[in-house]
C-alpha cells in the first residue's frame, strides 16, 4: 500500500510539473522564469514548436499543401524583444500564390499574480512584396515586456504541392520542446537531407498512414476540378509518415569570424524527385546541376534578356567611343550600369521587372541589374556569362535545385582567370563583390549550354597598412598617423564609414580610447570606388605612458595594440572563416626623448600559422635616436576546419604577447654626477 502511494505521488508531481502546449494554456511558472534553467545567458527561448505539414483535398482548390505552426516563446529580457517579431514568408507566381490564414497570437503576463493577456489585433499585421515571387507577413506581438510569454499560431495553404522547402530544427536560442511530423502522400515521392554541417542528431520516425477522400467530378485535371458532376468518387491511398519528437535542443552557439550562423542550424530540406498520380506516368523533378543551370538559363528570361540590346545599343555605343582595350570596356560598361540602374533591395536571378524597363526607369533587382550588366558586356565583345549563386544568409545549397539560387553576378572569362562583378553594390570595384555574395561557389552558365562550378571567394590580398610617427613628451605621446586601405578593406571602408560624417568618425575612432585626442583630419579617396583610401591626422595621447621613478614604459603601438583574442573559447564548433586574404601592416617611429636612452625593447620574432596559412612578424629596429617597431599579420588561408582553431588560437596569442611587450626608456645621469657622488666617499 505504501509503495503505491509513493507511486501516486510521483506521478501526481509529474503531472503538475508537466507543460501543457495547447494553445492558450500558459501557465503561471511559464510567466515567472527568470532565465533558462539549461542556458542562464538566453535573453529568450523556444517553449515549444509543434509544425504539422499535410496535405488536404478539397473540390473547389484541389490538393493543396499545408503548414501549420505553433510557437511558445519565452522573453527573459530587453534584449530577447526581437522574438517577438516575426515575419512569414509565402510563395506566389504569376498564375497563383500561397495563403496565410487562421493566424492569431496572445502575449501573457504576470499582473498581480494574474495572467492577463493581450491579443494581436489585425492592425498590427502587415503583408509586404519581399519579392515578385514572394509576400511577407509581419508582425509585432503586443504588450511585450521583460518575462513574457508570447504565443502564435498560423496555417499556410500553398497550391505549389512539392515546396515543403525547409523544416528548421534549431534556433539561435533554446528549443525545448519540438514536435514535428510530416506526412506525405505516396503519390509524392521526396528525398530528406539533414544540414550535414550541424554537429546535432535527431531521432526520425517514419511510419505510414492511411488517407482517403470524397469528391464529385467527373473531369479532373490531376487533382484539380475542371467540370463538376452527379457522381462520388472515392480515392484511399497512403502516405508516408515522417515526426521528430524532441527536447532540450541547445541554441547556436555564437563564435566568431562564421560565414553565417544559420549554415549550421540543425533542419530538414526536402527535396521532390518525383510524382505518380493515379492512372497518370512518372514525372521526374530530381536534376543534375547542369540541368538546373539550363532550366534557369532558358525557362526564367535570362536567355532572352542577354540578347536584347535594341534598347541601350545607342547609348552603350557612345560611351565606348574611342575605347578598343577590353578591361577600360568592362569598367566602363561596370560604372555605368552602377551609376544608370539602382538596386530596389529586391534579391533573385531572375530579371523581374526585366532588363528594358530597369534600364528605362533606373531601378531593378539584382537579377535585372547583372543580367544587364552581362548583356551589355556581350554586345561590346566581351566573353561574359551570368554566375547564379547562394547569397549567405540564403545558405549552401544541398542538392540540385533552382531553390537553392537567389542570386546572380556577371563573370568575364579571360584565358587565366574569371572576373566577377556585381553592379548592384555602389561600392564594389570590378573584381569585388559584396560579402553577402561572397558566398562558397557560384554555377556560370553560358551560352554553349555549358556551366562550372567556380569559387567566389576572393584569392587576393587585401592591405591595410599604418605609419605612425610620435615622440614622447612631458607625461604624453604627440605624432602623426596615416592610414592606407587597399582592395576591399577599402570597400568595408565605404560600406561602414560613406554616410557618416567627419565629427561622428572621429568619435568613434577615439571611443574606448581615453586621453585620445585628433586634430588636422585628412581623407583622400573615399569617393573613389576601387581606388585606395588615405587618410592622415595628428593626435595626442595623455594616458598611455607609465612613469615609475626614472623609467618611461611605453607599448610601442599605442592605441592600435591588440589586446583581445578574437578566439575565446577552448574548443570549437564551427568553422572559421575570415573575409577575404589580408595583410595588416604597422609601423611607428619613435623619437626618443632627449635625456633618455633605451632600457630594454621587446625582440624581433616571427610567427608562422601552419603550413604558409599565414604569418605574423614583429621586426624592432633601434638606431641613434629613433625606434622603428613593424608589426605585420598576414592571413593567406580564409577557411579553417574547427581542427585547426588551436593552430589560431595560439598563433593569435602570440601576437598580443608580443605587441603588449613594452618599450622601457630610461632618464640618463646629468654629467659630472658620478664623480661627485665618488668625491662624498
Amino acid at each position: 500500500m505504501r509503495r503505491f502511494l509513493l507511486v501516486l505521488s510521483i506521478l501526481t508531481i509529474v503531472q503538475a510539473n508537466a507543460q501543457n502546449f495547447k494553445f492558450g494554456k500558459v501557465s503561471k511558472e511559464e510567466i515567472s522564469e527568470k532565465e533558462h534553467p539549461g542556458n542562464k545567458e538566453a535573453n529568450a527561448a523556444v517553449l515549444y514548436r509543434g509544425q504539422r505539414v499535410y496535405y488536404d483535398f478539397s473540390e473547389q482548390e484541389g490538393l493543396q499543401l499545408v503548414t501549420e505552426i505553433h510557437e511558445r516563446i519565452k522573453i527573459y529580457n530587453k534584449e530577447g524583444f526581437d522574438w517577438a517579431t516575426k515575419e512569414i514568408k509565402k510563395y506566389k507566381s504569376k498564375t497563383d500564390e500561397a495563403s496565410l490564414i487562421q493566424l492569431k497570437g496572445y502575449t501573457y503576463n504576470l499582473i498581480d499574480g494574474k495572467v492577463e493577456e493581450e491579443k494581436l489585433r489585425n492592425d498590427e499585421i502587415f503583408e509586404e512584396d519581399y519579392s515578385r515571387y514572394n509576400e511577407v507577413t509581419k508582425f509585432t506581438m503586443p504588450a511585450v515586456k521583460e518575462g513574457s510569454v508570447i504565443e502564435y499560431i498560423y496555417k499556410i495553404k500553398s497550391p505549389f504541392l512539392g515546396s515543403i522547402g525547409k523544416t528548421s530544427l534549431q534556433y539561435l536560442i533554446p528549443l525545448n520542446k519540438l514536435e514535428l511530423e510530416v506526412k506525405i502522400p505516396e503519390f509524392f515521392a521526396f528525398s530528406l537531407y539533414f544540414n550535414l554541417r550541424s554537429p546535432l542528431d535527431f531521432d526520425l520516425e517514419e511510419g505510414k498512414d492511411n488517407f482517403s477522400y470524397t469528391y464529385s467530378s467527373s473531369e479532373r485535371s490531376g487533382f484539380y476540378v475542371t467540370k463538376n458532376s452527379f457522381s462520388n468518387n472515392r480515392v484511399e491511398y497512403m502516405q508516408n509518415v515522417y515526426s521528430i519528437n524532441q527536447t532540450n535542443i541547445p541554441a547556436l552557439k555564437e563564435e566568431s569570424h562564421v560565414d553565417n550562423l544559420q549554415n549550421y542550424a540543425a533542419f530538414i530540406d526536402w527535396e521532390l524527385m518525383f510524382t505518380k498520380f493515379p492512372n497518370s506516368t512518372i514525372e521526374n523533378y530530381s536534376e543534375d546541376w547542369e540541368g538546373v543551370a539550363k532550366s534557369i538559363y532558358s525557362d526564367v528570361g535570362i536567355a532572352d534578356e542577354l540578347n536584347r540590346d535594341s534598347f541601350y545599343d545607342k547609348e552603350l555605343d557612345e560611351v565606348l567611343a574611342g575605347l578598343s582595350d577590353p578591361m577600360m570596356k568592362v569598367n566602363k560598361i561596370f560604372n555605368y550600369v552602377k551609376h544608370k540602374v539602382k538596386w530596389n533591395d529586391y534579391l533573385g536571378f531572375s530579371p523581374e521587372s526585366g532588363t528594358k524597363k530597369a534600364f528605362k526607369e533606373g531601378s531593378g533587382n539584382i537579377g535585372d541589374i547583372n543580367i544587364l550588366l552581362t548583356s551589355m558586356l556581350k554586345y561590346a565583345g566581351i566573353n561574359a556569362h551570368p554566375v547564379v549563386l547562394s547569397t549567405t544568409s540564403h545558405g549552401i545549397p544541398l542538392f540540385p535545385t533552382r531553390n537553392g539560387f537567389n542570386y546572380v553576378v556577371a563573370g568575364v572569362e579571360f584565358p587565366d582567370n574569371i572576373i566577377l562583378m556585381d553592379a548592384s553594390d555602389p561600392f564594389s570595384a570590378v573584381g569585388e563583390l559584396p560579402k553577402r555574395a561572397r558566398n562558397w561557389q557560384g554555377r556560370i552558365i553560358r551560352d554553349d549550354g555549358t556551366s562550372a562550378w567556380i569559387n567566389l571567394r576572393p584569392n587576393i590580398h587585401s592591405q591595410l597598412r599604418s605609419q605612425i610617427s610620435v615622440k614622447v613628451e612631458e607625461g604624453s605621446i604627440v605624432g602623426r598617423y596615416n592610414n592606407i586601405y587597399e582592395g576591399l578593406f577599402a570597400k568595408d571602408f565605404r560600406n561602414n564609414y560613406f554616410k557618416t560624417n567627419e565629427r561622428d568618425y572621429l568619435d568613434l575612432i577615439k571611443s574606448g580610447n581615453e586621453g585620445l585626442n585628433i586634430s588636422d583630419y585628412h581623407i583622400e579617396n573615399k569617393e573613389n570606388v576601387g581606388q585606395k583610401i588615405t587618410e592622415k591626422y595628428n593626435f595626442e595621447l595623455t594616458n598611455s605612458l607609465d612613469v615609475i621613478g626614472n623609467k618611461i614604459y611605453m607599448t610601442p603601438l599605442l592605441f592600435d595594440t591588440m589586446t583581445e583574442n578574437p578566439f575565446k573559447t577552448a574548443d570549437r564548433v564551427y568553422p572559421i572563416f575570415f573575409d577575404f586574404p589580408e595583410k595588416k601592416s604597422k609601423t611607428v617611429n619613435i623619437m626618443i626623448p632627449s635625456g633618455y636612452k633605451v632600457a630594454s625593447i621587446p625582440e624581433s620574432s616571427v610567427v608562422n600559422l601552419g603550413d604558409d596559412w599565414g604569418q605574423f612578424r614583429y621586426i624592432v629596429h633601434h638606431s641613434n635616436s629613433i625606434i622603428r617597431v613593424t608589426s605585420e599579420v598576414d592571413i593567406n588561408k580564409t577557411a579553417f576546419l574547427p581542427s585547426e582553431y588551436e593552430f589560431l588560437k595560439k598563433f593569435y596569442d602570440n601576437i598580443i604577447k608580443k605587441q603588449s611587450e613594452a618599450i622601457v626608456l630610461e632618464k640618463e645621469l646629468e654629467d659630472g654626477f658620478e664623480e661627485r657622488a665618488d668625491s662624498g666617499r
